[in-house]
């Protein structure tokens, strides 16, 4: 009996409140338990569309309605409607906590209890579609703001002036102020036993910024306080991180070993505030696994293609001129991951070369030594920490449902595509033709009505993509899958299914 025909384990499976409906929150995680034959049940119902809050009194009602394995929540969803609500919606401290009450109820059944709690973000853009509406045009000013801010309380200076106005800025600080309260209230959470893990995340930070300051004090707290809870850059992928953790333990068997390898890996992604290999390191312990060195027994080798220190964004200005080195880290990263696969390891790829996008050059490089398919994760999308924590969340669910004879190796499969067509084949190539098709002005959020004609030529170009590189000959995108779920150009979705259903259509 292969892994593929091994029996799945039968269980209730994993109640998830995910972070929004967009794929990436509540989709990816399905996926990833798919591996382990667990199943992920979600109020879809329930949850926002954009920035339309869910329903965070009916989304309690539904949990407790629950009687899973075990629950991964994220505490904006429960608490505020939606991450998007929680950056835009009024509410007090005592009013939001009380929306998180349902999660003391299904703890006191023994049910395990996941949370995922983040640290609010003040982005780099006049872009107000995910923001408080002054965001146009303040964005800017309180993104520069917020670093002043920061570095002025490292050395005791005075608070900086700004010309963002007074309204603006007390409802900035005031929102901060709340959203930094409720996460002291989920690390309490932790302290009284209601959850078994928590996930502090935080997406487009920097070196100076209110949310490295924050992330800082919560740090010292979980230090204090001690207990399994995770603070690292990162957002999107959290709920996939701790579905991975709980499948595991689902699963039994020791936790994961993993080796972290690559080059320059103290630098700082963009977007983040740390080194990119601490928050590898910190995606894996979310994931429950533990990090050892090169060369200890490690059940999976994550190779990862570290920053190129360029700047560039693919979302935003795709790089013009490549390092000159650029080529030969990856092909040498690919060599490391054909030798490590040829000895019998398992080896995973975080591409982190440049946000928002996977690096050409090292997909290529994947392909050409006949590899791309033999990984157990693969993933280049947003940040770092939006990529590391989706490799480290495919990589250790493989690798326990493999230990326990229950890989579903068509659904590994079905992933692993999956992610070289969005992150390789739309953000780094089809996403630069949708946008020039739209007119869309750089740095900002675009409009794609459903059915508009774009999504054809999306559907094609990612379709030539695999043809073009020659993998997974069993697979295919669905026609007519492709949709823009935000209708806006930055994500994707689509559905992966076998070429054989196609022919026979």
């Amino acid at each position: 009996m292969n892994a593929t025909d091994a029996p799945r384990n039968h269980h209730p499976g994993i109640a998830l409140v995910p972070l929004d409906e967009r794929p990436a929150c509540a989709t990816l995680p399905v996926m990833v338990a798919a591996l382990a034959g667990v199943p992920v049940r979600t109020p879809a119902a329930l949850l926002p569309a954009l920035r339309t809050p869910g329903d965070p009194d009916g989304i309690g009602r539904w949990l407790a309605g629950q009687a899973p394995d075990a629950a991964v929540v994220s505490l904006e969803t429960l608490g505020h409607g939606g991450l998007i609500a929680s950056r835009t919606r009024p509410g007090t401290v005592a009013s939001i906590a009380a929306r998180l009450e349902p999660l003391r109820a299904l703890a006191a059944t023994g049910t395990p209890v996941h949370g995922v709690t983040l640290v609010t973000r003040t982005p780099d853009s006049d872009d107000a579609m995910e923001e408080p509406d002054y965001w146009d045009p303040h964005g800017p000013a309180l993104h520069r703001w917020s670093a002043a801010l920061h570095r002025a309380s490292l050395h005791g200076a005075p608070v900086p002036e700004t010309d963002v106005p007074d309204e603006v800025r007390a409802d900035f600080l005031g929102r901060r102020l709340r959203n930094h309260a409720l996460n002291l209230v989920a690390l309490e959470l932790v302290a009284d036993g209601t959850l078994t893990s928590l996930v502090v995340g935080a997406d487009d930070t920097a070196p100076h910024a209110l949310a490295t300051a924050e992330l800082g004090w919560l740090t010292g707290w979980t230090n204090w306080l001690g207990g399994p809870v995770a603070v690292r850059p990162g957002a999107d992928e959290a709920c996939t991180t701790l579905v991975a953790r709980t499948v595991g333990t689902l699963l039994g068997g020791p936790a994961i070993r993993v080796a972290i390898e690559g080059r320059d890996l103290d630098r700082v992604a963009p977007y983040e505030n740390v080194p990119v290999g601490r928050t590898a390191a910190g995606q894996v312990a979310a994931c429950g696994g533990i990090v050892v060195q090169e060369d200890d027994d490690a059940d999976v080798r994550l190779l990862v293609h570290t920053p190129d220190g360029t700047g560039a964004d693919w979302a935003v200005a795709p790089p013009a001129t490549r390092a000159d080195d650029a080529r030969e880290r990856a092909e040498s990263l690919a060599g490391r991951a054909a030798r490590l696969l040829a000895s019998g390891h398992r080896v995973a790829v975080a591409d982190c070369a440049q946000p928002n996008g996977a690096d050409p050059l090292l997909v290529t490089a994947l392909a050409g030594a006949g590899i791309a398919e033999e990984l157990v994760a693969y993933a280049a999308w947003n940040t770092a920490g939006n990529t590391l924590g989706t490799v480290a969340a495919h990589a250790l669910t493989h690798v326990a449902a493999e230990s326990a004879g229950v890989l579903d190796t068509a659904a590994h499969r079905r992933l692993l595509l999956h992610r070289y067509l969005e992150d390789a084949a739309y953000m780094t190539c089809a996403r630069a033709t949708a946008r020039a098709e739209l007119g869309s002005v750089p740095g900002r959020h675009d409009h794609v009505p459903d059915g508009h004609r774009v999504l054809a030529l999306i559907e094609a170009e990612l379709t030539a993509f695999q043809t073009g590189l020659g993998i997974f000959p069993e697979l295919c995108l669905e026609p007519g899958s492709v949709r823009l779920p935000w209708h806006r150009t930055f994500e994707i979705d689509f559905t992966v299914t076998t070429a054989v259903a196609q022919e026979d259509r």
